[in-house]
């Protein structure tokens, strides 16, 4: 059972302990989407788009285009 410690999900590794695991511009992208997402925005965003990826190039694609329309969102 997973319990917040390095290795246990992706998102806590990127999240709450700084580790790399998409890449550097990914794991940039998805911290500046945590930090605009509200509620469980971002974990349901990340379930439906990203935990069952293995392409960096499309890791990379899906968090940029998330993070730009959260970005117009945020201007509204």
């Amino acid at each position: 059972m997973p319990n917040g410690r390095p290795g246990d999900h992706p998102l806590t590794d990127l999240l709450k302990h700084g580790q790399s695991v998409y890449g550097p511009e990914a794991d940039q992208c998805i911290r500046e989407i945590a930090t605009l997402s509200r509620g469980h925005g971002l974990d349901e965003w990340w379930l439906a788009e990203i935990a069952r990826e293995n392409d960096p190039a499309a890791i990379l694609s899906k968090a940029q285009a998330r993070l730009a329309v959260l970005r117009l969102r945020a201007v509204r």
